[in-house]
Protein backbone atom coordinates (compact mmCIF):
# COMPACT_ATOMS: atom_id res chain seq x y z
CA UNK A 1 0.00 0.00 0.00
CA UNK A 2 1.24 3.48 -0.82
CA UNK A 3 0.51 6.64 1.14
CA UNK A 4 0.64 10.30 -0.01
CA UNK A 5 4.10 11.85 0.28
CA UNK A 6 4.36 15.42 1.48
CA UNK A 7 7.76 15.73 -0.20
CA UNK A 8 9.80 16.20 2.96
CA UNK A 9 12.37 13.72 4.27
CA UNK A 10 11.11 11.48 7.04
CA UNK A 11 11.99 8.09 8.46
CA UNK A 12 10.17 5.12 7.01
CA UNK A 13 8.51 3.03 9.75
CA UNK A 14 9.76 -0.54 9.87
CA UNK A 15 7.03 -2.81 8.55
CA UNK A 16 6.36 -5.92 10.65
CA UNK A 17 6.57 -7.89 7.39
CA UNK A 18 9.84 -6.30 6.22
CA UNK A 19 12.36 -9.11 5.60
CA UNK A 20 9.91 -11.61 7.08
CA UNK A 21 9.14 -15.02 5.55
CA UNK A 22 5.60 -13.85 4.81
CA UNK A 23 6.92 -10.83 2.89
CA UNK A 24 9.39 -12.99 0.97
CA UNK A 25 6.64 -15.43 -0.03
CA UNK A 26 4.34 -12.59 -1.08
CA UNK A 27 7.05 -11.08 -3.26
CA UNK A 28 7.84 -14.47 -4.79
CA UNK A 29 4.20 -15.15 -5.64
CA UNK A 30 2.20 -12.01 -6.32
CA UNK A 31 -1.50 -12.60 -7.09
CA UNK A 32 -2.31 -13.90 -10.56
CA UNK A 33 -5.32 -12.59 -12.49
CA UNK A 34 -7.31 -14.32 -15.20
CA UNK A 35 -10.59 -13.26 -16.78
CA UNK A 36 -12.71 -14.44 -13.84
CA UNK A 37 -10.24 -15.48 -11.15
CA UNK A 38 -7.66 -14.09 -8.77
CA UNK A 39 -5.09 -16.54 -7.46
CA UNK A 40 -3.38 -15.51 -4.23
CA UNK A 41 -1.37 -17.33 -1.61
CA UNK A 42 -3.42 -19.01 1.09
CA UNK A 43 -3.68 -17.05 4.35
CA UNK A 44 -4.30 -18.01 7.97
CA UNK A 45 -7.76 -16.44 7.73
CA UNK A 46 -8.79 -19.03 5.11
CA UNK A 47 -9.19 -21.80 7.70
CA UNK A 48 -12.98 -22.09 7.60
CA UNK A 49 -13.25 -22.19 3.81
CA UNK A 50 -10.29 -24.54 3.51
CA UNK A 51 -12.10 -26.90 5.87
CA UNK A 52 -15.30 -26.72 3.80
CA UNK A 53 -13.23 -27.76 0.80
CA UNK A 54 -10.96 -30.36 2.38
CA UNK A 55 -13.77 -32.02 4.35
CA UNK A 56 -16.16 -32.42 1.39
CA UNK A 57 -16.38 -36.06 0.25
CA UNK A 58 -16.89 -35.13 -3.41
CA UNK A 59 -13.98 -32.68 -3.40
CA UNK A 60 -11.62 -35.20 -1.81
CA UNK A 61 -12.71 -38.28 -3.78
CA UNK A 62 -9.67 -38.08 -6.03
CA UNK A 63 -7.29 -36.27 -3.68
CA UNK A 64 -4.51 -38.05 -1.82
CA UNK A 65 -6.47 -37.84 1.45
CA UNK A 66 -9.94 -38.63 2.77
CA UNK A 67 -12.22 -35.87 4.14
CA UNK A 68 -10.44 -33.92 6.87
CA UNK A 69 -11.59 -33.15 10.38
CA UNK A 70 -11.43 -29.50 11.45
CA UNK A 71 -8.14 -30.21 13.22
CA UNK A 72 -6.68 -31.86 10.13
CA UNK A 73 -7.72 -28.94 7.94
CA UNK A 74 -6.05 -26.49 10.32
CA UNK A 75 -2.86 -28.58 10.42
CA UNK A 76 -2.86 -28.88 6.62
CA UNK A 77 -3.24 -25.11 6.20
CA UNK A 78 -0.44 -24.37 8.66
CA UNK A 79 1.82 -26.76 6.77
CA UNK A 80 1.03 -24.99 3.50
CA UNK A 81 1.73 -21.58 5.04
CA UNK A 82 5.07 -22.79 6.40
CA UNK A 83 6.10 -24.22 3.05
CA UNK A 84 5.11 -21.05 1.21
CA UNK A 85 7.03 -18.93 3.72
CA UNK A 86 10.14 -21.09 3.32
CA UNK A 87 10.02 -21.01 -0.49
CA UNK A 88 12.68 -19.35 -2.60
CA UNK A 89 12.74 -18.59 -6.34
CA UNK A 90 14.85 -21.71 -6.84
CA UNK A 91 13.07 -24.14 -4.48
CA UNK A 92 9.39 -23.52 -3.86
CA UNK A 93 6.21 -25.16 -2.62
CA UNK A 94 3.37 -22.66 -2.89
CA UNK A 95 -0.31 -23.08 -2.11
CA UNK A 96 -2.71 -20.58 -3.64
CA UNK A 97 -6.36 -19.75 -3.05
CA UNK A 98 -8.54 -19.75 -6.16
CA UNK A 99 -10.90 -16.81 -5.69
CA UNK A 100 -13.55 -15.14 -7.84
CA UNK A 101 -12.48 -11.71 -9.05
CA UNK A 102 -15.95 -10.19 -8.71
CA UNK A 103 -16.68 -11.32 -5.15
CA UNK A 104 -13.42 -12.53 -3.62
CA UNK A 105 -15.06 -15.84 -2.70
CA UNK A 106 -12.58 -18.68 -2.22
CA UNK A 107 -13.69 -21.59 -4.40
CA UNK A 108 -10.64 -23.83 -4.55
CA UNK A 109 -6.94 -24.36 -4.06
CA UNK A 110 -4.07 -24.78 -6.51
CA UNK A 111 -0.50 -25.71 -5.63
CA UNK A 112 2.78 -25.37 -7.50
CA UNK A 113 6.04 -26.91 -6.32
CA UNK A 114 9.43 -28.23 -7.29
CA UNK A 115 10.33 -29.51 -3.83
CA UNK A 116 8.40 -30.96 -0.90
CA UNK A 117 10.32 -29.14 1.84
CA UNK A 118 11.66 -25.76 0.77
CA UNK A 119 14.21 -24.28 0.81
CA UNK A 120 15.85 -27.68 0.34
CA UNK A 121 15.85 -29.06 -3.22
CA UNK A 122 13.58 -31.99 -4.01
CA UNK A 123 13.75 -35.00 -6.32
CA UNK A 124 12.46 -33.17 -9.40
CA UNK A 125 15.08 -32.41 -12.01
CA UNK A 126 16.13 -28.81 -12.56
CA UNK A 127 13.61 -26.98 -14.72
CA UNK A 128 10.69 -29.22 -13.69
CA UNK A 129 7.71 -28.38 -11.48
CA UNK A 130 4.40 -29.94 -10.47
CA UNK A 131 0.92 -28.61 -9.95
CA UNK A 132 -2.22 -29.84 -8.22
CA UNK A 133 -5.68 -28.34 -7.82
CA UNK A 134 -9.09 -28.85 -6.26
CA UNK A 135 -12.37 -26.95 -6.57
CA UNK A 136 -15.39 -27.01 -4.32
CA UNK A 137 -18.10 -29.12 -6.05
CA UNK A 138 -20.46 -26.12 -6.10
CA UNK A 139 -18.15 -24.63 -8.74
CA UNK A 140 -17.53 -27.69 -10.90
CA UNK A 141 -18.37 -27.63 -14.59
CA UNK A 142 -17.87 -23.88 -15.07
CA UNK A 143 -14.33 -23.89 -16.44
CA UNK A 144 -12.76 -22.42 -13.32
CA UNK A 145 -10.34 -25.31 -12.87
CA UNK A 146 -9.03 -24.99 -16.40
CA UNK A 147 -8.71 -21.22 -16.05
CA UNK A 148 -6.76 -21.54 -12.79
CA UNK A 149 -4.50 -24.29 -14.10
CA UNK A 150 -3.76 -22.34 -17.28
CA UNK A 151 -2.75 -19.29 -15.24
CA UNK A 152 -0.50 -21.39 -13.03
CA UNK A 153 1.18 -23.14 -15.95
CA UNK A 154 1.87 -19.75 -17.54
CA UNK A 155 3.36 -18.51 -14.26
CA UNK A 156 5.59 -21.56 -13.95
CA UNK A 157 6.84 -21.20 -17.51
CA UNK A 158 7.38 -17.43 -17.47
CA UNK A 159 8.15 -16.54 -13.85
CA UNK A 160 9.87 -19.69 -12.61
CA UNK A 161 11.42 -20.61 -15.96
CA UNK A 162 10.10 -24.17 -15.78
CA UNK A 163 10.68 -26.28 -18.87
CA UNK A 164 8.31 -29.11 -17.89
CA UNK A 165 5.22 -29.13 -15.67
CA UNK A 166 3.84 -32.38 -14.25
CA UNK A 167 0.42 -33.18 -12.79
CA UNK A 168 -0.77 -36.40 -11.18
CA UNK A 169 -4.34 -37.62 -11.46
CA UNK A 170 -6.21 -40.77 -10.51
CA UNK A 171 -7.22 -42.62 -13.65
CA UNK A 172 -11.01 -42.59 -12.96
CA UNK A 173 -10.96 -38.78 -12.56
CA UNK A 174 -12.13 -38.04 -16.08
CA UNK A 175 -12.94 -34.32 -15.61
CA UNK A 176 -9.41 -33.62 -14.38
CA UNK A 177 -7.91 -35.64 -17.20
CA UNK A 178 -9.95 -33.69 -19.76
CA UNK A 179 -8.82 -30.44 -18.15
CA UNK A 180 -5.14 -31.36 -18.44
CA UNK A 181 -5.48 -32.71 -21.96
CA UNK A 182 -7.28 -29.53 -22.99
CA UNK A 183 -4.21 -27.57 -21.87
CA UNK A 184 -1.93 -29.79 -23.94
CA UNK A 185 -0.72 -32.17 -21.23
CA UNK A 186 0.00 -35.76 -22.27
CA UNK A 187 0.41 -38.94 -20.21
CA UNK A 188 3.98 -40.02 -19.68
CA UNK A 189 3.69 -42.52 -16.82
CA UNK A 190 1.14 -45.02 -15.54
CA UNK A 191 0.94 -46.30 -11.95
CA UNK A 192 -1.07 -49.34 -10.88
CA UNK A 193 -3.46 -49.38 -7.94
CA UNK A 194 -0.87 -51.43 -6.05
CA UNK A 195 1.57 -48.54 -6.41
CA UNK A 196 -0.78 -46.02 -4.83
CA UNK A 197 0.92 -44.66 -1.69
CA UNK A 198 -2.14 -42.78 -0.41
CA UNK A 199 -4.51 -45.61 0.39
CA UNK A 200 -7.10 -44.85 -2.30
CA UNK A 201 -6.38 -48.11 -4.13
CA UNK A 202 -6.72 -46.50 -7.56
CA UNK A 203 -4.48 -46.50 -10.63
CA UNK A 204 -3.04 -43.10 -11.49
CA UNK A 205 -1.42 -41.21 -14.33
CA UNK A 206 1.33 -38.64 -14.52
CA UNK A 207 0.77 -35.94 -17.11
CA UNK A 208 3.41 -33.58 -18.46
CA UNK A 209 3.52 -30.41 -20.49
CA UNK A 210 6.78 -29.20 -22.04
CA UNK A 211 7.40 -25.54 -22.72
CA UNK A 212 7.76 -24.69 -26.38
CA UNK A 213 10.68 -22.44 -27.20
Amino acid sequence: MQTPDDGGPRPVPESPLRNSPQRAAAELAAPLLSSRLRLRLLESGDTAVVHQLRSHPDATRYLSHSPFSAEQSEAWLQEQLQRSAASTPEHFNLSWAITLRDSGALIGNIRAWNTSEPPAPGPLASGCASLGYVLHPDHHGLGYGREAAAAMVEWLFTERNARTVFAGVYEPNLPSRRLLEGLGFTVDRHFSAAQDRHGKGLPSLRYRLDRIG
